[in-house]
């Protein structure tokens, strides 16, 4: 059995090891973002070994696989700095820690400043002599706890603090609705828009793999000038000739096509329509059929008159 006397011995010597308290955000979107930027590496993983997709496109293949994993793991790294960044409140001490830095402890009569941070001034930095730190949230879960050991052992950067909130203008209440929908925001516009063109890459890769043959009524054909825009035409401008046909929407033909011979090659078919069978890229082909709304256009590689 413990005596009196040993227990109060622990109570002045040991150091306590269990926090009272852990001061953090919510977990959820960070661990939301670390999942999605998980599938975003395994993706990237897959590009790179999707050979029979890209066909001879060894250089588009490595690129765009290589682009995508890192870029995954750039985002997981992100989440996983948001899930270890925490303070734990001990009633000795606190022990923070910030990402992938190693953990501050913080002890009584240590804390020379807390200041507030972020926007909004949502967040409280506090510095020590030792150049120890710490951050956290005003609207952090057990927030509170942080507070109240503040206050105790670090009264007068405290009470300095407080004064200097009440001067400057801050958030008072958390914007969980706001906060939410620009994380959904960000992650749905800026991850596509990093893919973009490593998708149109790989497009033209997997066009280039996989033609097929279809036969369509050419009812008019014309010279015309592609941009970046097109699939075909990622980063430039090319001469083309583009076909208007009455069951396989527009074709845009760019091999061997210059800007000498567009207007011939589109004369010869616009005054003989009819039907013809075209060699066309597989991955543009399927996109117009199902996605309708994608703005592409399937690249002729051949087209001849139809048997």
């Amino acid at each position: 059995m413990t005596t009196l006397g040993e227990y109060m011995y622990r109570a002045r010597h040991e150091r306590p090891t269990r926090p009272t308290a852990t001061v953090r955000r919510s977990p959820w979107g960070a661990a939301a973002l670390t999942s999605a930027a998980a599938g975003i590496t395994a993706l990237g993983v897959r590009m790179l070994s999707a050979t029979a997709f890209y066909g001879d496109a060894d250089l588009v293949r490595i690129g765009t696989g290589s682009f995508t994993v890192v870029l995954g793991i750039g985002l997981v790294l992100l989440g996983v700095r948001s899930l270890r960044s925490r303070v734990r409140v001990f009633p000795d001490r606190l022990e923070a820690r910030s990402g992938f830095a190693p953990t501050h402890v913080v002890r009584p009569g240590e804390i020379v400043r807390i200041e507030p941070r972020l926007s909004g001034h949502v967040g409280v930095s506090g510095v020590t002599d030792g150049q120890g730190s710490f951050l956290a949230g005003r609207f952090d879960r057990h927030y509170d706890v942080l507070a109240d050991w503040l206050s105790m052992n670090a009264t007068r950067p405290w009470a300095e603090y407080q004064d200097l909130l009440g001067e400057l203008t801050h958030q008072t209440r958390p914007r969980v609705v706001r906060g939410t929908l620009t994380g959904l925001l960000l992650f749905v516009v800026m991850v596509p828009a990093l893919e973009l063109f490593p998708a149109l890459l790989s497009l033209s890769a997997y066009d280039d793999a996989h033609p097929q043959d279809r036969t369509c009524s050419v009812t008019s054909a014309e010279g015309s000038t592609i941009s970046s825009r097109s699939a075909r035409g990622i980063g430039s401008s090319h001469p083309a000739v583009t076909f208007t046909t009455r069951d396989c929407g527009p074709l845009v033909m760019r091999d061997g096509v210059d800007s000498d011979s567009r207007d011939v090659i589109a004369r010869r078919y616009d005054r003989a329509p009819g039907e013809y069978t075209f060699t066309l890229g597989g991955g543009s082909l399927w996109l117009q059929e199902h996605l309708p709304w994608f703005p592409v256009q399937p690249g002729v590689d051949a087209v001849r008159p139809a048997r």
